[in-house]
């Protein structure tokens, strides 16, 4: 037999000494952070990169002391990371991590509760049903709602159209759970905006209906879903003896923000017996402000509603969040097993698995939970507002400027703009240089088969000065 005390201080272990080895080991981890700065990320490019993490032997014969291994990640990949939290990045939808996240992060991992079954996370289940209530009372859902943590946006949209997908062959005596899909599956279509998320498709095609099966509805000068398109649309697919079962509502689109206007969807859906889903991953943060929240109208008549965490809500990845209107619905998902959810279980205990596309979870509502408690709902909403009205000044800077133009209205938090008298190639240059310099990292898309760049506001510490640096560096570029 092996002497397993050598291996005692690989593991976390509560007691005073396995702490103290804990605390010193998060200490190195967060010294390995401290590197010189670079803007939002260093110049090295990507063959330097490459050749500064393969000169890491992953697994050597012999273990190497962690600090040494901490301090080769500082300087091998922290250094040359992106930052989220520089004002110059302002490509993605990549929010900078709020500290109680991040020390949360430490005891998730530490305690490693398993959100499958409730024998593996008696509190830490309660967590999670206790954060899914909560948003089911600020999205404005009745009592019989609840919801499920999932990995991220294009997880949570999947669960919401597998659970759709089941509804409409059970209102037709179909299990889809177990014998597959019916033949009237041929006519099933889902209905989603022109501008929402690749997700949408993808879910199609995992779950057998084919991305053929996704159709797409004209927008608006917005970005958002034009209801009259949906009107023409609905009524077409109906003259073709197809079936909506579906429709997906974007609250915040990937490149515009467009808010899709739910309360009309959300009658057209009641009429033609189809699940109304609301991607809200990004915008779903807005119910956290009594300003903002009125642009979600409509979100309340939601079958399902897809938040995510680490957009909006500045939570490290991963975390989203599937909230549904009526937790029964999730039995339309539900595969008992003998080892697991049995269905025999004692009163009050709640296996997550049964919610979920997943089976191993990670406790990520503890962060959320810690990060909502430190901050509050005054300086959450403000630090929102704040990134709103900064995106509303971009715009209000760009229309003011010669150099470039809006290609749509501020919805959210993406001022997406272009350069009158410069091409696709141009703007392409411009972008790919600015991140090759660690300058800066700027978006750039493709809208309505226009080109464009696009600065998306995450970080509640950026200001209008800010905005205006960001914009001169842009215009050097393209006059350079």
């Amino acid at each position: 037999m092996s002497d397993v005390s050598a291996w005692r201080e690989l593991f976390v272990a509560t007691d005073a000494r396995g702490l103290a080895h804990l605390a010193h080991a998060a200490g190195v981890a967060v010294g390995s952070l401290d590197q010189p700065s670079h803007g939002p990320r260093s110049s090295l490019t990507p063959a330097q990169l490459r050749a500064g993490v393969r000169a890491l032997d992953i697994c050597p014969p012999d273990g190497v002391d962690l600090n040494t291994v901490l301090d080769e990640l500082g300087a091998a990949v922290w250094a040359h990371g992106v930052h989220p939290l520089d004002v110059a990045c302002v490509a993605h939808l990549h929010p900078p991590s709020v500290v109680p996240a991040v020390v949360s992060e430490l005891t998730i991992a530490s305690s490693n509760q398993s959100m499958d079954s409730w024998d593996q996370s008696p509190a830490a289940t309660e967590v999670e049903l206790h954060l899914m209530d909560f948003l089911g009372t600020r999205i404005g859902f009745p009592a019989s709602a609840s919801g499920v943590m999932t990995s991220g946006g294009t997880a949570s949209n999947l669960l919401g159209l597998t659970l759709a997908r089941s509804w409409a062959a059970s209102k037709i005596g179909v299990d889809v759970l177990t014998s597959g899909l019916p033949e009237h599956a041929r006519t099933w279509r889902f209905l989603a905006s022109n501008q929402a998320h690749f997700s949408v498709q993808r879910a199609a095609a995992q779950l057998g209906l084919g991305r053929d099966a996704v159709v797409s509805v004209p927008t608006d000068d917005t970005g958002a879903m034009d209801i009259v398109a949906l009107d023409a649309t609905l009524e077409l697919l109906n003259g073709q003896g197809l079936v909506p079962v579906a429709i997906v509502a974007t609250a915040g689109t990937t490149d515009l923000g467009a808010i899709d206007p739910a309360s009309l969807i959300a009658q057209r859906a009641r009429d033609v017996g189809a699940w109304l889903h609301v991607d809200a991953a990004v915008a779903g943060a807005f119910i956290m402000s009594e300003r903002l929240r009125e642009r979600l109208v409509g979100l309340e008549l939601a079958d399902s509603v897809t938040i995510d965490f680490h957009k909006l809500w500045w939570q490290p990845f991963n975390a989203s969040a599937l909230v549904v209107r009526d937790v029964e619905r999730f039995d339309l998902l539900r595969v008992r097993s003998h080892y697991l959810d049995r269905g025999d279980e004692l009163e009050g205990m709640v296996n997550l698995v049964g919610r979920s596309l997943d089976t191993s979870r990670r406790f990520d509502a503890a962060k959320v939970v810690a990060s909502l408690r430190t901050m509050g709902q005054r300086t959450f909403a403000a630090m929102l507002e704040h990134l709103v009205d900064l995106a509303v000044y971009a715009a209000s800077a760009i229309d003011a400027s010669d150099d470039f133009e809006l290609v749509a209205p501020v919805s959210t938090v993406s001022c997406v703009f272009d350069a009158p008298g410069r091409d696709a190639d141009d703007l392409r240059r411009v972008q790919q240089e600015l991140l090759a310099d660690g300058v800066m990292v700027l978006g750039r898309t493709t809208i309505n088969k226009r080109a464009a760049l696009k600065f998306t506001f995450m970080n509640p510490l950026a200001t209008s000065d800010d905005v205006d640096e960001l914009l001169s560096v842009v215009a050097g570029r393209l006059r350079g």
